[in-house]
């Protein structure tokens, strides 16, 4: 074994160290920049409001996008790792103040959802228009059909709330989880909040197609009509035939009803529990439906 040599340093002044993402940061800063994502950001997506001071819409795009990335675990770890190193960071992006940790919440709980659905609208757009494979992948039956797998995640997440003090001398308690999550139960304790997200995946590229989320148990079967319909987009910008694409769905499809959506709309579908009622109710309605056998 090879001994490696170390080189320690003392100095009277502190002296952060760079953090260990910033340079993935970089790659990805670097990527919107060129493929122009940034500027796209800053020219079709409008939102402004009071107490922003100088920042505008992109910044607080910016950072969230270094907070993705840096795997830290609070927006609040984030803040502090990177305040050291602020101005270089911003000027990654061709930025240059960044916004403080308080106008940032500000910011998110004034985001109106058309400027979201602006926003999800121009990566959905940006991820179709490059093709950094050589084919988006596939897998074939026994018949020799192709089939395009999308993996169509919904989980439930509980949120961990502190007590809160209830005393005649304090104001009132206001939780800021009550914005985002409602009561659920998921099979621990009653009186949980929790939220439900439903994730997109391309499962050959592994590329992220979308995300949805919503308090409580959340609209399942409106962010499946959703996930339907980034898929069909998906497929048909590739040139794909919708019939080819199948879904895969979890345990929080697990009744009839959204899967007669899955197959309404000409899609294919994996799901268990009630997948063998399903397919023999809609067989019974349409003459030349098919269960494709996947190896």
């Amino acid at each position: 074994m090879t001994q490696t040599v170390v080189t320690i340093q003392i100095a009277p002044s502190t002296r952060p160290s760079t953090p260990p993402w910033m340079g993935e940061v970089a790659v990805v800063a670097q990527v919107l920049s060129h493929m122009g994502v940034l500027k796209a950001i800053q020219e079709q997506v409008r939102f402004a409001r009071a107490r922003f001071g100088q920042d505008d819409l992109i910044d607080f795009v910016v950072v969230l996008i270094g907070y993705a990335r840096s795997f830290e675990p609070t927006l609040k770890a984030f803040c502090e790792r990177l305040l050291p190193f602020a101005e270089p960071f911003m000027a990654l992006f061709g930025r240059h103040l960044l916004p403080h940790r308080s106008t940032l919440s500000r910011f998110l709980a004034a985001l109106d959802q058309a400027s979201v659905e602006t926003l999800r609208t121009l990566f959905q757009e940006d991820l179709v228009a490059r093709n950094p494979f050589a084919s988006p992948g596939g897998m074939f039956d026994r018949t020799g059909k192709p089939w395009l797998v999308v993996d169509v995640d919904g989980t439930r997440q509980a949120a961990r709330q502190r007590a809160l003090p209830s005393l005649s001398s304090l104001p009132a308690p206001h939780r800021r989880f009550d914005q985002v999550c409602a009561p659920g139960y998921l099979g621990r304790k009653r009186g949980e909040v929790v939220r439900t997200r439903t994730v997109i995946l391309q499962a050959h590229t592994h590329q992220f197609l979308g995300t949805f989320g919503g308090p409580g148990n959340g609209d399942y079967r409106g962010e499946l009509l959703r996930a339907i319909q980034v898929s069909t987009s998906y497929a048909t910008k590739l040139a794909l035939p919708i019939a080819s694409v199948l879904l895969r769905l979890d345990g929080l499809y697990g009744d009839a009803a959204p899967l007669i959506d899955v197959l309404t709309a000409g899609l294919g579908v994996i799901a268990s529990r009630v997948v063998t009622t399903v397919c023999w109710i809609w067989k019974s309605s349409s003459s030349d439906f098919r269960v494709p056998r996947i190896r």
